[in-house]
């Protein structure tokens, strides 16, 4: 369920100047993947807990997997608009209509808010960080409105957490925190994300080329559809006000574009350069999207048979791109996933390479390849078996989930050519890296 935003959508949030409904978001749930309500906020009345919990009941234990949850819900008295990121639910609850990107791209905010605060997202990591969490809520929005979604600026306000302020926590003892005395220098500031009197030692810029592929596999091997969901991240160590002028190889490829406010969009319609003053530390300079109708830059070919009471499970996979390649330093991290019919009791498999897993639970067989490279094609061989006085049905598994990572390739093509400094003295260091992982890559078994 991938809905596009376009580049009004994160310019307006930035700026908290989204009023198309008297509402907006009355109350936040985030939910554990076991239904758990980990933290609730309220900004518009209370809502209670029930709602989340009859969420959870109706619609998340009814599907037949996490992905399969529709993102917006309507019932009989609110709306429900939800994301799923780190096996963590967040779940806002509105009453009237709202917007529905703007609810998802809000929620978006808030999940990589925390994730850039806490270096990883999980419920102990915000159990153990419940003060921080509602403090970021408190500045982020206003009743219900996005107010300050700025990463730069919200860490002058609510200082991420330190192994110092924690010891001064649990003695009790005040932290040293920019909100006490709200920064001088943000209101001097010649542009709203970026902090006046900004000096390093050593001047740096690295960019990130992440991209995500979304495929669809027939049970022939042929390719039913894909596409490329790409997105480029900064992390600027940059003196003073610098100007930077970025072009791209291929820029062409790049579809329903979405930029940071930093960026000049009039100067992306003249040449489709990006021209920015770029905000202080790590932030996401723009989204994009972009067709692939090339190969799979490997193959897998599954095969599940269900009898009455067993069933007989076959997976091969190997490299299609030699020679230099994309996959020519091979793909890391593979792995794939089958939901098995639930009446499946063990399973008894080989794997040439790599380890399988059987989640008695979730009834999920998962096989950890790790790296796959061009020397050996691995397989998983074996068998399955029903539950004793019960029998297969006979179509039960019908896709395949594979999750993999590229380093240092962009499948759609899209290169970063010249990175130019301007408006400052210093020569910075400056660093290209990208990367392709798996989206929703499925592999079709009927």
């Amino acid at each position: 369920h991938r809905l596009q935003i376009t580049d009004v959508v994160p310019k307006l949030l930035h700026l908290g100047r989204f009023r198309f409904s008297s509402e907006m978001i009355h109350t936040l749930f985030v939910m554990s993947n076991t239904g758990e309500i980990i933290m609730e906020k309220h900004w518009q009345g209370t809502i209670p807990r029930s709602v989340g919990e009859d969420f959870w009941t109706n619609y998340v234990v009814k599907a037949a997997t996490f992905r399969d949850v529709l993102p917006i819900i309507a019932t009989a008295r609110y709306y429900l608009v939800h994301i799923q990121r780190s096996n963590l639910f967040f779940l806002a609850v509105l009453h009237g209509e709202v917007p529905p990107l703007m609810t998802l791209e809000l929620l978006e905010r808030i999940a990589s808010l925390f994730l850039d605060y806490f270096g990883s997202l999980s419920e102990d990591v915000l159990k153990d960080n419940f003060v921080t969490c509602y403090e970021l809520l408190e500045e982020l929005a206003d009743n219900g409105f996005p107010v300050t979604t700025e990463p730069t600026l919200l860490k002058d306000l609510v200082p991420p957490p330190s192994l110092l302020n924690r010891l001064r926590s649990a003695a009790s003892a005040p932290a040293t925190s920019s909100s006490s005395s709200p920064p001088v220098h943000l209101e001097h500031s010649a542009v709203p994300w970026r902090k006046a009197g900004v000096r390093y030692a050593n001047n740096e810029i690295f960019f990130d080329v992440v991209e995500e592929l979304d495929a669809i596999i027939d049970v022939n091997g042929q390719l039913v559809s894909s596409e490329i969901t790409g997105k480029i991240e900064v992390n600027s160590r940059l003196s003073g006000m610098p100007e930077v002028l970025t072009s791209f190889v291929n820029p062409q490829v790049m579809e329903d574009v979405a930029f940071h406010p930093c960026v000049r969009y009039a100067r992306y319609e003249q040449d489709r350069s990006l021209s920015f003053i770029p905000p202080d530390g790590c932030f996401e300079l723009m989204r994009y999207r972009s067709h692939y109708s090339s190969p799979a830059p490997f193959y897998v070919t599954p095969k599940v048979s269900l009898h009455k009471d067993s069933g007989r499970v076959n997976i091969m996979m190997g490299l299609k791109g030699l020679g230099g390649g994309p996959t020519d330093k091979g793909v890391h991290d593979v792995r794939c996933t089958v939901q098995l019919p639930e009446n499946t009791e063990s399973a008894k498999l080989e794997a040439t390479v790599g380890s399988y897993f059987f989640d008695t639970l979730t009834k999920e067989l998962r096989w950890d390849v790790g790296r796959l490279t061009s020397q050996k094609s691995p397989s998983l061989t074996g068998s399955i078996y029903a539950t004793s006085g019960t029998t297969f049905p006979e179509q039960a598994c019908p896709t395949v989930l594979v999750d993999f990572r590229i380093p240092m390739t962009a499948l759609s093509g899209i290169k970063i050519d010249t990175v130019l400094i301007t408006n400052e003295r210093y020569k910075p260091y400056k660093g290209v890296r990208a990367l392709t992982k798996a989206g929703q890559y499925q592999i079709r078994l009927v």
